[in-house]
């Protein structure tokens, strides 16, 4: 039952709601309005008018309001409550504010996440014999358990992908204040597999069919340690010619931060600094980015590019399989497998690995782990102690500049 409330005048002035306590003895006949109820709306308790001339009027009309709220809850059109201006956010409304807010990451992050959430919406709501999931606040545990459901029954996704899509969505209702979550044991086990660093010989296979520009971007990855959009968003002038160094730091006006939201610099290999001088000296040079798409903007493919070229240099293991959505139009989208065969989506050619082996080769040049750990951005030395595993005691051939010969 909802209760009832009046306003009283205080001692000192002020005014304060008083809810209205029923008891035998108590006579409620001659208690004067106005009056008010106190509906949970969106998750909080709202005062609300209520327009009854007597007490027994007030908890009819409390008890009508309530069942409007209730109803409106659960995605029911109750035109009364959405004249008060108590609607709820829609689930579709609180996806495409979320988009919007994530639009300067990375192209590729934007994809996955517009990927994830347009799935999660479906997912939802795949053969649901209760009221459909419309509004955010309808989103409880046993609706996550649903969509999870959705991801392993229904897609067949691997455990590693189901893992980043749950918690995407994790994000989005961390966004908007709504506290339901599946419990992280009650998600499939995820087995991380460490990034193996590149072997001379893996290097010189990858870099033999590369021409010129490809090889500069791929020896800046090795030469750096940095990461995707580090390299992407490089500007010539974060590079020190007279110290040898490379700075990365935030760019507000494209949306770039780095990782934990703090700059680092970076020294560079002899040979790599060279041939960026040669390419700064050029005519042809981006005025800002060292490298461009061909509308000349920050390169966003490094990636796929490095995949085809594994692919066309016929590096790929022929083991790996993975699934692709074909097709250019909605309704015609589909997923099938694809197999690293035929496909350039070998697993083992990661930019990662490239990261990975600029860390081994700093360890096998004897410098220090705190000063490893600061070129890598780690915020922690244990951080960089696991991420370096037992590689310190691994033997590699070569030094850092010699990686970079032809």
């Amino acid at each position: 039952m909802a209760s009832i409330y009046v306003r009283r005048k205080q001692d000192g002035g002020s005014w304060r709601y008083e809810r209205v306590v029923e008891i035998r003895g108590r006579k409620t006949g001659d208690i004067a309005g106005p009056f008010f109820s106190r509906p949970c709306i969106k998750g909080k308790q709202t005062w609300h008018d209520l327009q009854a001339a007597t007490f027994t009027e007030a908890k009819a009309e409390a008890a009508q309001f309530a069942k409007g709220v209730d109803a409106h809850r659960d995605g029911i059109h109750v035109p009364e409550i959405e004249q008060l201006g108590l609607d709820r956010t829609k689930l579709t409304d609180a996806v495409d504010k979320y988009l919007g807010e994530k639009a300067n990451k990375a192209p590729r992050t934007v994809a996955a996440y517009r990927t994830t959430l347009l799935e999660f919406i479906e997912g939802v709501n795949f053969q649901n014999a209760g009221a459909k999931v419309i509004y955010l606040d309808q989103i409880t545990t046993a609706v996550l358990r649903r969509y999870l459901a959705y991801l392993q029954d229904e897609r067949q996704l691997s455990p590693k992908t189901i893992d980043t899509r749950v918690n995407i969505v994790f994000f989005l209702l961390k966004r908007n204040k709504i506290e339901a979550r599946i419990p992280m044991e009650d998600l499939p086990a995820v087995e991380e597999e460490p990034a193996v660093p590149y072997s001379n010989e893996e290097i010189k296979a990858l870099f033999e069919p590369m021409d010129a520009e490809q090889k500069l971007r791929y020896r800046f990855f090795l030469g750096s340690a940095c990461r995707e959009r580090e390299v992407a968003y490089a500007a010539w002038n974060d590079i020190s010619w007279s110290r040898g160094e490379y700075t990365v730091r935030r760019k507000e006006d494209v949306g770039f931060t780095p990782k934990s939201h703090e700059s680092r610099t970076v020294p560079l290999p002899k040979v790599l600094l060279a041939e960026l001088r040669a390419r700064f000296e050029s005519k042809d040079r981006h005025s800002r980015w060292v490298f461009t798409n061909g509308d000349g903007t920050p390169e966003g493919h490094f990636l796929d590019k490095l995949k085809r070229i594994a692919w066309h240099a016929g590096l790929n293991c022929g083991h790996c399989k993975t699934t692709h959505t074909v097709g250019r139009y909605e309704n015609e989208r589909q997923q099938v497998e694809v197999s690293c065969k035929d496909k350039p989506v070998c697993e083992h050619f990661i930019l990662h690995r490239f990261r990975k082996t600029c860390a081994t080769r700093w360890v096998e040049a004897n410098i220090p782990l705190p000063k490893i750990q600061k070129w890598l951005g780690h915020r922690s030395l244990v951080t960089t102690q696991k991420y370096l595993g037992d590689i310190a005691n691994s033997k590699f051939e070569g030094n850092i500049n010699e990686a970079f010969g032809d």
